[in-house]
This record gives C-alpha cells, structure tokens and sequence, in this order.
C-alpha cells in the first residue's frame, strides 16, 4: 500500500517539478525580452 502512494507521489513530484521549471524558464524568458525592449 505505501509503496503504490509512494510511486504516484514520485510520478506527481516530477510532473511539478516540470511545472515549475517551465514556469521559472518562461519567466526569465519574459525578462530577457522586457530588458531587449528597454535597450531600445
């Protein structure tokens, strides 16, 4: 029993995990492109 919420706890931690990275990704992608604009 542990064992099976264990591994759906490993599966659901990567899946945040990813969220998370795309999010903080996107966000310096956002200020790459705001710091472009004020240059210009």
């Amino acid at each position: 029993m542990f064992n099976l919420i264990k591994e759906d706890f490993d599966e659901n931690s990567d899946d945040i995990l990813n969220s998370i990275n795309k999010m903080l990704s996107k966000q310096d992608k956002n200020k790459e492109e705001k710091k472009e604009k004020d240059k210009e």
